[in-house]
């Protein structure tokens, strides 16, 4: 089925290709398919790394005497939709 979206044409070395076509046939999908949900998969996967990276960093800024109990935590929550209506 003819498609608009946009193309790349990947080389890929005889082993690499061979991998893909046997995922493709073990699941009974096309190789673009296939090399389609890899790469998102690995954009994901990159993007989950940076989220890591930024927790790690403000977890270094982090100060448990700075930090709101549940209790005050709820109280505030209470507070702020009291104001929103």
């Amino acid at each position: 089925m003819p498609t608009t979206l946009p193309r790349v044409n990947v080389p890929f070395e005889p082993p690499t290709y061979e991998v893909l076509r046997r995922f493709s046939k073990a699941q009974h999908t096309s190789l673009s398919q296939v090399v389609s949900k890899l790469v998102k998969y690995a954009i994901e996967m990159t993007e989950d790394l940076a989220l890591v990276q930024l927790a790690e960093e403000r977890l270094g800024t982090f100060k448990r005497d700075d930090a709101l109990s549940t209790a005050q935590l709820l109280q505030w929550n209470k507070g702020r939709r009291g104001k929103r209506k």
